[in-house]
């Protein structure tokens, strides 16, 4: 067996036993042998080296004699595993693609015929298989019926002599055929090989990009000054530990809070509860001019729709209200894991209404409204338009900003390779992370208002797409661009050069974070105030 499809470690061993701890045991010799599948559990070491099996059988079976005669036996535990065909490949001459993992003990059968050693078995037993179920079952919840069960087993204890394994979970392929395996995986729901795949992808030989592919180009120094803080500051705070969501997003808000002080002064911020369709909402409006009715600019802060706030985004949308002159009302959605896809969408579309039906009570023109965000934000933005067009509200919306936001899951093997490292800013396990917490159900990863990427795009207000060329998701900007001229719609894109994701938050100190938010405005006053510079088209690219 190659040594590539070994374990790393004795924890992958135990850690295959304790997720799928039912096993095959065979026992006898050669043409008299005989199986039987039991649940068994794994003892190790203090150096977490298999030491041996604990388990029972029926009394009856004729296994417990054959093994209390001759007491050696293999134990056979069969992983995760699954089958992709080229079908689901880019290169479809490729042979197809088995991913699996395994292991074999070869043991020393002693039985525990006492009460007390069965008691043991199931109670351990039981311990395992209920570890972390919201409401865990207890074996003394079966009354007479567990002494039944109890009187008609015999407990064992295997003293493990050899431990054989494979681990063949994608270690051969290309990387190009993993991350095309891996989006099977996915759209199959196989979250279980698929996590298992994940676990020993940094086990896999390193394949650098085609020597056609130019380097990456190095970060904007400046906006680099941000990028180094806020990644230093966050792996300090979290030290290395496992966080939950929210340490997560503690963590989130005070890598940023350096970055959002300073810049203008808004002559009125405040927070307000919308009552909408979708529920409550909090917003946070930036009025510049208040008493004064002007246009709305209805911002989503990015993050993952997972991580991030309106604190975070303050200077952001603090530096648009103070250039465009308009009101800028960020809105507070739900975030996930804990509230799924589409909770943010439908408070996003309800917000829009909400606005043109009640703006006037805040000196907002609900008649001139545009929305955008970064990242999950631009996504929540884009969805929302196309909700809206679908419901026969296309004109509540006169435009969309979407900073470098995000249009599927799908990630080309050269895009993690090039801008979705751990040393970037957002990382290809973070988009990977982002959209599974986010999308709770299989079927809305192909929902076209989650994956806009996948919609019809015909009849959609003027969008300017914001685009950072150091970025994972470039690739899928760069394509929707050209979706969106395809379909007619009136779009911008802009390549900033040497920016990564999330460069739009650096600019207390970059001067391409400024400039980009300079074209932003001139976007939006564009569509909410009919200041329109001339263009020589329509639809424009630059960089």
């Amino acid at each position: 067996m190659s040594d590539r499809f070994e374990p790393r470690n004795a924890d992958d061993i135990r850690a295959l036993v304790h997720e799928q701890p039912l096993a095959w045991i065979v026992s006898g010799a050669p043409g008299a042998q005989q199986a039987t599948a039991l649940p068994v559990q794994l003892v190790c070491d203090d150096d977490g080296i298999p030491r041996s099996l604990s388990g029972h059988l029926p009394r009856e079976n004729p296994q417990v004699q054959a093994l209390t005669a001759s007491p050696r036996a293999t134990v056979l535990l069969i992983g995760p595993q699954g089958y992709i065909s080229p079908s689901w490949l880019r290169d479809r001459t490729r042979a197809p693609t088995w991913n699996h993992a395994s292991v074999m003990f070869d043991v020393e059968i002693r039985f525990r015929s006492e009460r007390a050693g069965a008691d043991r078995v199931l109670e351990t037993l039981v311990a395992q298989m209920e570890a972390n179920r919201p409401a865990p079952w207890r074996s003394e919840e079966m009354d007479g019926r567990y002494e039944k069960l109890v009187t008609g087993i015999v407990g064992f204890d295997a003293r493990i002599l050899t431990t054989r394994s494979c681990f063949k979970l994608g270690q051969d392929e290309s990387d190009d055929v993993f991350a095309d395996v891996l989006r099977a995986l996915d759209i199959k729901d196989q979250v279980p090989l698929s996590r298992w795949m994940r676990r020993f992808a940094a086990s896999r030989p390193s394949r650098a990009l085609p020597s056609s592919q130019p380097p990456p180009r190095p970060l904007d120094p400046e906006i680099k000054q941000f990028i180094d803080d806020v990644i230093a500051r966050g792996r300090e705070l979290s030290a290395g530990r496992e966080l939950t969501w929210p340490q997560r997003r503690e963590i989130a808000e005070l890598t940023r809070a350096p970055w959002v002080r300073g810049g203008p002064t808004i002559a009125e911020t405040r927070d307000v509860l919308a009552r909408t369709a979708a529920g409550p909402v909090r917003l946070r409006i930036y009025d510049p001019a208040p008493g004064r009715s002007k246009p709305t600019f209805v911002f989503m802060h990015g993050g993952g729709w997972a991580l991030f706030s309106l604190d975070t985004h303050d200077r952001v949308m603090r530096e648009f209200a103070h250039r465009g002159g308009m009101t800028v009302v960020g809105v507070d959605y739900a975030l996930s894991p804990e509230a799924r896809y589409p909770t943010a969408l439908n408070q996003v579309v309800a917000v829009v209404h909400w606005l043109h039906e009640q703006g006037s009570t805040l000196a907002l023109d609900g008649t001139r409204i545009a929305i955008g965000g970064d990242s999950a934000g631009g996504n929540l933005s884009m969805g929302a338009v196309l909700r809206l067009r679908d419901a026969g509200h296309a004109g509540l919306v006169k435009g969309v900003l979407s900073i470098y936001g995000g249009s599927t899951p799908d990630c080309s093997p050269a895009s993690r390779q090039r801008y979705g490292t751990d040393e970037d800013m957002l990382t290809s396990n973070e988009v990977d992370t982002f959209w599974d917490n986010y999308i709770g159900h299989l079927g809305d990863r192909r929902d076209p208002y989650a994956t806009t990427a996948l919609a019809p795009l015909h009849g959609l207000p003027p969008v300017f797409l914001v685009i950072a060329e150091c970025d994972i998701l470039a690739e899928q900007n760069l394509l929707m661009a050209g979706r969106l001229l395809e379909a007619g719609v009136q779009v911008q894109a802009k390549v900033y050069p040497g920016a990564p994701h999330s460069f739009i938050e650096a600019v207390a100190v970059s001067r391409l974070a400024n400039e980009a938010v300079d074209d932003g405005v001139a976007f939006l006053r564009s569509v909410l105030l009919r200041d329109r510079r001339p263009r020589a088209r329509d639809a424009a690219i630059s960089s």
